[in-house]
């Protein structure tokens, strides 16, 4: 066993045994292009190694938005933080080709399966390990670039997100949904300004006919405008 493995070969490794494991006790799962395997929240029935097809993993944010996270193809295995306990799901995933197969394996298979492999085991810590880490780099880069955007610093934050991250996708793709929701701000704060200018504008019209108005109706003004008259019937000789 290797006293040290990176993140991508513990993947590798664990994805291995539990396919290996998933031809054995896993129970087929057929899906149509846009259907959907679960939805975040949905009760955890086990983890999902996928045999044939596409999947798109995402999530919704409070507006409804939908944020993708990863794409999986032939190989992938979802749902293996139930082997932790994780009760629920979270984030949704759908097919994204037709005659998408996977294979559900139920958790305590799944746990006999890892429990066999001293690999597996091993993988299995480290990338939990790895995905904390990413978590906790996440949670880190979002305060901070939500910081700088509320600073209205958008160089900065386009460098920290164009900047190399973690290995992890789900990471990678939350940079990449925060880059989207950075242009969005940025359109908004444009259009935002341009409606201020034309107000603005509309406001000094508005006010510019006010004072005409007042001058027009001013004592003065109508006595200056009667004597321009008068003097001007004077000059004609009426």
């Amino acid at each position: 066993m290797p006293v040290e493995m990176t993140f991508e070969l513990a993947r590798l490794a664990l994805q291995e045994c539990l396919r290996q494991g998933a031809g054995d006790l896993g129970s087929p799962v057929r899906l149509r292009s846009g259907e959907v395997l679960f939805d975040a929240n949905d009760t955890s029935d086990g983890l999902y190694v996928l045999e044939r097809g596409a999947l798109r993993i995402y999530i919704r944010n409070s507006g409804g938005d939908e944020i993708e996270l990863a794409t999986l193809q032939p190989g992938a295995v979802l749902g293996e933080m139930s082997l932790f306990g994780e009760s629920t799901r979270s984030a949704s995933c759908c097919a994204i080709t037709d005659d998408t197969l996977l294979l559900l394996v139920g958790r305590e298979e799944a746990l006999r399966v890892v429990d066999a492999s001293p690999l597996a085991r091993h993988a299995l810590v480290v990338t939990l390990s790895e995905r904390a880490r990413n978590m906790v780099r996440f949670i880190h880069d979002f305060s901070h670039l939500t910081a700088l955007v509320a600073n209205g610093d958008y160089r900065e934050v386009q460098a920290l997100i164009n900047s190399s991250g973690s290995q992890d996708p789900a990471v990678r793709s939350a940079r990449d949904a925060f880059r989207t929701m950075l242009d969005r701000v940025r359109q908004r704060e444009a259009e935002l300004q341009s409606k201020i200018a034309i107000l603005s504008l509309e406001i000094d019209h508005q006010r510019a006919a006010i004072e005409v108005e007042s001058i027009l109706g001013d004592s003065t003004f109508l006595n200056l405008q009667q004597n321009s008259a008068d003097l001007r019937r004077r000059l004609r000789g009426d």
